[in-house]
């Protein structure tokens, strides 16, 4: 085999593969060189400003309030029935009208109890005839002392006789016992009813009581019953019913240690029912100064709630028409108090004068760069309505 003539091939071989490797390198050199440029050129200019809205803080004044879930009940209100049976006679009153105070609303049949009570009458009044001349005789020693007792006391049984069948009467008689609006009666002309059957309800809705309950912690501040409660109920959105506390139950419950809490409003209109479910709104305590930023201003976080406070000022000196100057922001660190409609109370760590972000703060960092767009700014109320479409 002839050696000379393959050694000339092999170094070729490894001048080529040199060659490859050499140029490889420089290639690899050349493209890590340009993406250390680019990095370094990313890092220089940073990702582009976002877009955001701002509010100014301004120091407003607050009072404490504190929110529960409560229902509303009847200052006055019961289910009229009967104390005796008999057959329904009359009905002096239409479903769901408002009756007066005394006025009949249902009379059962009394016949029998109307014979009985002129026998009844007739009886007493030869009773107390008889008492009449006994008590003559009396002065005249010609009756015995035991035979004018009897007489008095057949004149006193008769008496109550008749005011027992007076009574009867009375009972079979139904009328209200205060001023309201009746419910739907129960019974009608002709029907047969037994003592103790409910006939009609009947409430009392102008004032109306709203019962809830407080953490003991509140009672305190209730002790003062012309506290004032707002009421909102879901059946009428947007409005609002105002009321005042007029009685605080003087216990604690041991299971819940809450204190039940009665508040009283008024009801011309009717519209708020015995049982309606709604939410109040109890103001405590003084009024204090608080900033009250946008709820969408804050970002809420286990470790502590936050906003982003855009630093510098806006620049003045920009021409008409052009896009607003990027400026740098820095993310504070909050104590919130209480919230009311699209706000929320904060108690420290934003001043008055403070520009804090609004909207877009869920794609900010700290040191970020943003453009303010207040011409975006989405309104925010104390007090929003929700339209039904």
């Amino acid at each position: 085999m002839d050696t000379t003539s393959t050694l000339p091939a092999k170094r070729q071989i490894v001048l080529v593969l040199m060659v490859m490797g050499a140029f490889t390198l420089i290639l690899a050199a050349i493209k890590t060189a340009q993406i250390l440029a680019g990095i370094a050129e990313g890092k220089k200019h940073g990702p582009p400003p976002e877009a955001v809205t701002t509010v100014v803080a301004t120091s407003e004044r607050w009072r404490d309030t504190f929110t529960t879930v409560g229902s509303f009940a009847a200052v006055r209100g019961a289910t009229l029935g009967t104390q005796e049976s008999g057959n329904v006679v009359r009905i002096g009153f239409e479903s769901g009208a408002r009756v007066s105070e005394g006025q009949m609303l249902i009379e059962l049949d009394r016949s029998v109890e109307e014979a009985n009570l002129q026998g009844a009458s007739a009886r007493s009044d030869v009773a107390l005839q008889n008492l009449a001349r006994a008590q003559t005789l009396r002065t005249q020693s010609a009756v015995s002392a035991a035979n004018y007792e009897d007489a008095q006391a057949r004149a006193k049984q008769a008496d109550a006789e008749v005011r027992s069948i007076k009574g009867i009467i009375e009972r079979k008689t139904i009328v209200a016992p205060f001023a309201g609006r009746a419910g739907i009666r129960a019974v009608n002309v002709g029907q047969y009813v037994t003592a103790g059957t409910p006939l009609v309800p009947l409430y009392s809705v102008d004032p109306v009581h709203f019962n809830f309950s407080v953490p003991q912690q509140i009672a305190p501040a209730l002790r003062d019953s012309t506290e004032r409660v707002l009421i909102t109920v879901d059946a009428f959105p947007g409005r609002v019913f105002e009321g005042r506390v007029t009685a605080v139950n003087p216990n604690i419950n041991e299971v819940t240690r809450s204190v039940d809490v009665q508040a009283t409003a008024t009801n011309a209109t009717e519209d708020l029912l015995p049982g309606m479910f709604g939410e109040v709104r109890i103001e405590l305590g003084a009024a204090r100064d608080v900033i009250a930023l946008p709820v969408t201003s804050v970002q809420y976080a286990p470790y502590g709630n936050s906003v982003y406070v855009v630093e510098g000022d806006e620049a003045t000196g920009a021409p008409q028409g052009a896009a607003p100057s990027p400026r740098k922001i820095r993310q504070q660190i909050v104590q919130l108090g209480d919230r009311r409609g699209d706000f929320v109370a904060v108690l420290k760590g934003v001043q008055p004068g403070d520009e804090v972000v609004t909207l877009g703060t869920f794609k900010l960092r700290p040191g970020a760069l943003v453009i303010v767009r207040n011409d975006q700014k989405v309104p925010a109320m104390l007090n929003p309505e929700v339209k039904e479409s």
